[in-house]
């Protein structure tokens, strides 16, 4: 992984995109939707709060896998899923959205998934704020859009 995957703190994990996993998911309904968080972007500690959500979510569903893997996909699907981990000094809304995983800090544009599929955290940028939210089983989102 280059630089810029560094600067965001994540690391790449041996291994590869287990079998089956779903190629990507936009486009959730409201009852898909869980938990999260949205921040107005004139908010002094948006990336913070937007960093903050993110892993309270992750840990709270199980996102981390064995050593604390995750699969990450760039905005738009770009390079396909990769398997990861967070570094110890990780700041995905901040340095990741302002290189690879967004539209420049606090507008982040990226999904996480859990290495077994069943739950994704969504990182996404809005007309006045960016949010983040979680959805379990997102392979069985009905109507789904796929990337890839």
């Amino acid at each position: 992984m280059s630089g810029v995957w560094t600067r965001a703190g994540v690391a790449a994990v041996p291994g590869g995109v287990p079998e089956g996993v779903v190629a990507a998911v936009a486009g959730y309904g409201s009852a898909e939707v869980f938990g999260g968080v949205y921040v107005r972007y004139a908010d002094p500690r948006l990336v913070e709060s937007l960093n903050e959500c993110w892993y309270r979510l992750a840990v709270a569903e199980g996102l981390f896998g064995e050593g604390g893997a995750f699969l990450l996909m760039p905005p738009g699907g770009e390079g396909g899923w990769r398997r990861v981990r967070l570094s110890a000094e990780w700041d995905l809304m901040g340095a990741g959205a302002e290189t690879v995983l967004g539209a420049g800090a606090g507008r982040p544009d990226f999904t996480a998934l859990a290495l077994d599929g069943g739950v994704a955290v969504v990182a996404a940028s809005y007309g006045g704020g960016a949010g983040v939210y979680a959805v379990r089983d997102p392979g069985g989102v009905t109507g789904r859009r796929l990337w890839g």
